[in-house]
């Protein structure tokens, strides 16, 4: 196929860092390409001079065999190019038609928007009602309004920065399945992802940045996981995982009976769980089964309609009193930007801040705070360890780190971890599982609620199921497998997969 994208020579310095050295990227048409590399490689900078938002300090661009210079999103678009970014660039207050008017689609009414993206949406369906405010609905729904926008702007080449991190399986799967019809459309896909299963399953080719270069571009078909992750890294990975079986001691965080009806569905129903001393109790399940429900109680954010939520035998307080009564309990919640920093604030203010903050000393010093702050960014390998930086600067690992070494510096007896490695490349990864496996080795009680089956098996004792707001399990590692997970998951249980004639996973 022709090829649809050039960039060639091209370099990009933020003051001293230079954030791309000298890279050729091109993208043929008619082809998802993936583009992979770990956080701070370059990627974001590099489909970010593509669409205009950064200009590069050297180099060209070519669209469709035609020189481009782009000057902003509006010159990418006319050129044919879009991009979804993982945070969509919505405004919340406003409704779905709206937010398209204000992309250039439509005239801000119901309308008008379905008139303007009429023939977009026979291939990439809009389901919502447009009069729908942004802020109300899922993150996969927002998504989907961005990319609807960009296609009813004419462009050709779509870039999808880490699209599947706010998705549940299935919608994953629809989403693949729906850039399938845009490539046989003609069009183009650039997909930047951490996941190389994933990568795998949609590419059909792959280029791999590190530390601002490129390392190289090759046939999906011609490569595998294991080759593309040693690109990445510069290393042979060598994923973490739980190592034999270990003694357990009591019981420090318990569910007895708990029933949770939340107004979005994501219910609970009569769970009971124990998560002992000195073991990883894994949760699996496709998202929307209950987790955000189970997550609220362990994490005192919320209270169950019917049951109890104990710590050392004792009723869980609220989140706002843990300082008062001592609670040693770390949190690292789903949604590091929203629910576990303050974007805005300093690495210091962020640390320093909530139930699990270090003891500083009885009097306020802002000196002694900094220093406090300095010595567990450099313990946790916060890059850059500057308590002055702002959280928002960080990558995504960097900023996972921040809220480990807060949650941790206490050293509680408890943890609770809501999708821990999400959005994060494979060394945060393998980071974030080591510091896990470690807090294991040490005695601590880890409830790991995760939609990521293979992080569940690689890293749990024992292994439950969450399906339509009803625990199962939770089983020991060894006596549960994959595919039995995988039917849990579904609702279904081995005896009834036989019945249905089996295949159905």
């Amino acid at each position: 196929m022709p090829t649809l994208v050039r960039m060639q020579g091209i370099v990009k310095r933020f003051g001293d860092f230079t954030a791309s050295r000298d890279v050729d990227f091109e993208v043929a048409a008619g082809e998802v390409h993936a583009l992979l590399g770990e956080n701070g490689a370059g990627k974001t900078t590099l489909m970010n001079i593509l669409y205009g938002l950064v200009r590069p300090d050297e180099g060209t661009i070519e669209v469709d065999g035609r020189e481009v210079d782009l000057n902003g999103p509006a010159d990418a678009i006319e050129a044919g190019v879009g991009m979804v970014h993982q945070h969509p660039l919505l405004v919340d207050r406003l409704t779905v038609a709206e937010n398209l008017f204000l992309g250039g689609v439509g005239n801000g009414t119901a309308r008008g928007m379905r008139e303007a993206i009429a023939g977009v949406t026979e291939r990439f369906p809009l389901d919502i009602d447009p009069g729908t405010l942004v802020e109300d609905l899922p993150m996969s729904q927002r998504q989907r309004i961005e990319i609807v926008r960009c296609l009813a702007r004419g462009v050709r080449v779509l870039v999808l920065d880490e699209p599947t991190a706010v998705l549940t399986v299935d919608e994953v799967g629809d989403l693949f399945g729906e850039m399938r019809l845009l490539i046989e459309a003609g069009h183009s896909v650039i997909f930047i992802s951490h996941k190389l299963s994933e990568t795998a399953r949609i590419a059909d080719s792959v280029s791999v940045l590190r530390a601002g270069q490129m390392v190289g571009t090759w046939k999906m078909a011609e490569t595998n996981p294991a080759s593309l992750a040693e690109a990445m890294v510069g290393e042979k990975v060598v994923a973490a995982c739980r190592e034999g079986e270990r003694e357990t001691g009591a019981a420090r965080l318990a569910l007895n009976g708990c029933t949770v009806v939340r107004d979005d569905g994501d219910d609970l129903e009569g769970v009971d769980l124990e998560v002992r001393e000195g073991e990883i109790v894994g949760i699996a399940g496709v998202e929307g089964n209950g987790q955000r429900a189970m997550a609220a109680l362990t994490q005192g954010m919320a209270r169950p309609d019917h049951g109890s939520v104990l710590l050392d035998g004792e009723e869980l307080p609220p989140v706002g009193e843990w300082r008062r009564k001592g609670v040693h309990l770390g949190r690292i919640p789903e949604d590091r930007r929203r629910e576990g920093l303050t974007l805005d604030a300093t690495l210091w203010e962020n640390l320093l801040t909530g139930p699990q903050a270090p003891d500083v000393g009885p009097v306020f010093s802002r000196r002694r705070m900094i220093e406090r702050a300095r010595d567990l960014l450099a313990e946790f390998g916060v890059s850059p360890p500057d308590p002055l930086a702002l959280a928002g600067q960080l990558s995504g690992g960097n900023q996972q780190k921040v809220i480990f070494a807060r949650e941790l510096c206490a050293e509680p007896g408890v943890v609770v971890a809501v999708n821990p490695t999400r959005g994060l490349d494979l060394r945060a990864q393998r980071e974030v599982h080591e510091r896990f496996l470690a807090l294991r080795e040490q005695g601590v009680a880890v409830l790991m609620i995760s939609t990521d089956l293979d992080e569940v098996i690689a890293l749990s004792d024992r292994i439950g199921v969450l399906y339509s707001g009803r625990l199962d399990g939770p089983h020991e590692a060894g006596e549960i497998d994959r595919r039995e997970i995988g039917l849990l998951m579904a609702g279904l249980t081995r005896q009834e997969e036989f019945e249905n004639g089996g295949g159905l996973l």
